[in-house]
C-alpha cells in the first residue's frame, strides 16, 4: 500500500498497550492537510496490504476549537481491541478517498504484568567480578 508523504504523524506511540482498557493515539496534521469528517484511524496488523484489512477503526472527530487543529487524537474502546498478544499492529490514518495519509510505528497489546516482567528483565544488569582483579589491584598499589 502506497503512503503519501506523511500528512499525518502519530506521536508518542508506546511499545505496547494494555488490551483491557481503552487506548488513545495522538497525531498531528500537516498544516496543508485538510481533514474530512469521513476520515478515519484504523488499527492494522503489521503487514497489511489493503485499507480493508483493518482490525477496528474510529472516525476522526471534528475539531471545534480552532487552536486544536494540529494536535488530534482517536480513542479506541477496549471491547474492539485485538486480543492477540503476539502480533504487532499500527495505527493508520485513512482519508475519505481511501488514501493512507500516515502510519504509526508498530506496537503490540500486552497485559501490564507481562510488560513489567519484560521491563524488569530488560532493565536489570548483572555484573560478575572475581576476587583476582581486586587482588591484583591491591598488589599493584602496594597495599
Amino acid at each position: 500500500m502506497k503512503i503519501e508523504t506523511a500528512q499525518v504523524v502519530f506521536i508518542d506511540i508506546p511499545y505496547s498497550y494494555p488490551p483491557s482498557s481503552p487506548i488513545t493515539c495522538r497525531f498531528t496534521l500537516n498544516a496543508a492537510f485538510q481533514p474530512n469528517p469521513r476520515d478515519w484511524v484504523g488499527i492494522f496488523k503489521v503487514g497489511w496490504t489493503s485499507t480493508k484489512d483493518y482490525h477496528t477503526f474510529v472516525w476522526v472527530e471534528p475539531v471545534h476549537d480552532a487552536q486544536q487543529t494540529e494536535m488530534r487524537q482517536a480513542v479506541f474502546k477496549e471491547y474492539y481491541l485485538p486480543k492477540d498478544e503476539i502480533e504487532f499492529y499500527q495505527f493508520c490514518y485513512i482519508d475519505n478517498s481511501g488514501q493512507v495519509r500516515g502510519a504509526s510505528t508498530p506496537f503490540c497489546f500486552r497485559n501490564t504484568s507481562e510488560q513489567n516482567a519484560e521491563s524488569i528483565a530488560d532493565d536489570d544488569l548483572l555484573v560478575i567480578t572475581t576476587q583476582v582483579p581486586y587482588a591484583n589491584m591491591y598488589i599493584d598499589l602496594g597495599m
